[in-house]
């Protein structure tokens, strides 16, 4: 059954049971599954609930039986719409609700608001914006009264506001099984063999669920897992995405193929930073950085301030202590 008749479905039984939504979260192919939450005023009974449905489990009209309630406390209930007014009122322009990454066509999320008499709709791509962290106790709560396994959802859609995660503009999104798809379908530039060509990968390593590479200079980020059969895409040139380096990188990472980064901490006065180091290089510590490559010059930081965590055969001690 198509999701959009699901949705359907929930808006019959929503009317005939007399139930209003306040707001509604609609999940899209996430991870490869759909989900549906929602805060609901009941008139029939005078009271506040979270609805949660799993949309991949309907397979029929009955959309009851798949319907899972908790009743919620009027007053979160009015603190969450006093956060949602303030926050939406600067947000009339439809296109302003719109943060969906053009180049994804998975990990959607719809949220929708039905306040004084009013549909305002939102658009993002897998984590929650800062800039609209109004919604951020809105999904606490409602995943709150979801069942426990949802809870890692919940924490990877917060993850950007909470600064835990970094958001990655994923240029490329690709349907398929790394281990079982013909990946050369996805790959114009393999097609004439005479422009094939092969570069070298200097990095490759599976860092907090994603893998970075480095491939003739070019940072490259590659969102992969087993279970998803989804693969995105970043580098830091865009027109090299779809490039038969991009498919060796991937060939690699099918082969299990590594060559791991450095790994420093530096700390200031305030601030303890973590970096993938790529080395050193004329006084200056090659790295990446809000996934961009950059430097730093050990200048015009103390060396006590340095902190090397992973050093492939000490080779970057051995140059920071020449420096």
């Amino acid at each position: 059954m198509q999701l959009n008749k699901k949705i359907n479905l929930i808006n019959k039984m929503l009317k005939k049971k007399k139930e209003t939504p306040i707001v509604e979260l609609k999940i899209t192919n996430y991870n490869n599954s759909n989900f549906y939450l929602a805060l609901v005023y009941t008139n029939v009974i005078d009271k506040f609930k979270v609805l949660y449905i799993p949309l991949d489990v309907v397979d029929n009209n009955k959309i009851e039986e798949y319907s899972c309630y908790q009743f919620i406390e009027v007053k979160s209930v009015i603190y969450i719409i006093d956060q949602i007014k303030k926050g939406i009122l600067k947000y009339k322009d439809k296109s302003a609700r719109d943060k969906r990454n053009k180049n994804i066509t998975s990990y959607d999320i719809e949220i929708d608001t039905y306040i004084n008499n009013e549909v305002v709709d939102f658009h993002m791509t897998r984590y929650l914006p800062k800039e609209w962290k109004f919604f951020f106790e809105t999904i606490v709560m409602l995943f709150e009264h979801a069942p426990n396994i949802m809870s890692e959802l919940a924490t990877e859609l917060l993850s950007v506001v909470m600064n835990t995660n970094e958001v990655i503009d994923y240029q490329a999104s690709l349907n398929c099984d790394l281990n079982k798809s013909d990946l050369t379908r996805y790959f114009p530039s393999l097609r004439n063999e005479k422009e094939r060509k092969t570069g070298k990968i200097t990095y490759l390593e599976q860092v907090n669920g994603k893998y970075y590479g480095i491939m003739e200079g070019h940072l490259y980020v590659i969102e992969y897992s087993k279970n998803q059969r989804l693969i995105n895409i970043f580098c830091d040139k865009k027109d090299m995405v779809f490039s038969n380096y991009t498919y060796q990188l991937l060939m690699a990472i099918k082969n299990e193929e590594e060559e791991k980064f450095y790994k420093i901490k530096i700390k200031d006065n305030k601030n303890t930073y973590y970096y993938l180091c790529l080395g050193l290089e004329k006084s200056k510590l090659k790295i990446i950085r809000h996934n961009k490559l950059a430097t730093l010059s050990i200048d015009k930081i103390s060396k006590d301030n340095i902190t090397i965590l992973e050093d492939k055969n000490n080779k970057l001690k051995e140059k920071l202590e020449e420096s």
